[in-house]
C-alpha cells in the first residue's frame, strides 16, 4: 500500500485538489457545534468548535489525504474515532479533522464540497466567525 500512497503524493497539486473533494465528498462533512453549558466565558449557544471531518476506516489512506492537504498549506489532525468491538462499534475507523478559521478558508478556495448542502454548511460556518467577532481573539475587560 505504499507505493499507492507514494503515487498519490507524486500527482500535481490539482489532481490532488479533485482527489481530495472527490474524497470528501463522500466521507466528509463540514460541522460547527454550540455549546450547552456556561463554562467559561461561553454562553448557551454560542459556537464553540468549527471543522471539517473526514472518516474512514482505512488510516493509511487518511493519512495519504493528510499529507496531501498538508501539500496544499491545509493543516489537520487525526484521531482514532471508533475502536472495534468498543460500545456498538463493529470496525475501527479514523476521523480526519481541519480546524481553525485560516485552514477551513484555505479548503474552501482549494478543495471545496461539490456536494450543495455541505458547501452551504461550510459557508454557514466560515460566516459564523463573523457574526460571533471572532476572526480576532478579544479580552474580557472583568
Amino acid at each position: 500500500m505504499n507505493t499507492g500512497r507514494n503515487e498519490m503524493l507524486q500527482w500535481t497539486l490539482p489532481e490532488q485538489e479533485r482527489y481530495i473533494r472527490g474524497f470528501v465528498d463522500g466521507e466528509g462533512w463540514p460541522a460547527y457545534s454550540r455549546t450547552r453549558s456556561r463554562h467559561g466565558h461561553h454562553r448557551p449557544g454560542y459556537i464553540s468548535s468549527r471543522a471539517v471531518f473526514v472518516s474512514n476506516t482505512n488510516r493509511m489512506l487518511l493519512e495519504s489525504i493528510r499529507a496531501m492537504l498538508n501539500n496544499l498549506g491545509i493543516e489537520s489532525r487525526m484521531y482514532l474515532d471508533a475502536k472495534a468491538g468498543v460500545r456498538k462499534s463493529t470496525v475501527t475507523s479514523w476521523k480526519l479533522t481541519i480546524l481553525g478559521r485560516d485552514n477551513l478558508l484555505r479548503f474552501r478556495d482549494k478543495i471545496g464540497f461539490s456536494d450543495l448542502g455541505k458547501a452551504t454548511t461550510l459557508k454557514a460556518v466560515l460566516d459564523s466567525y463573523r457574526k460571533h467577532g471572532s476572526e480576532s481573539p478579544r479580552r474580557s475587560l472583568w
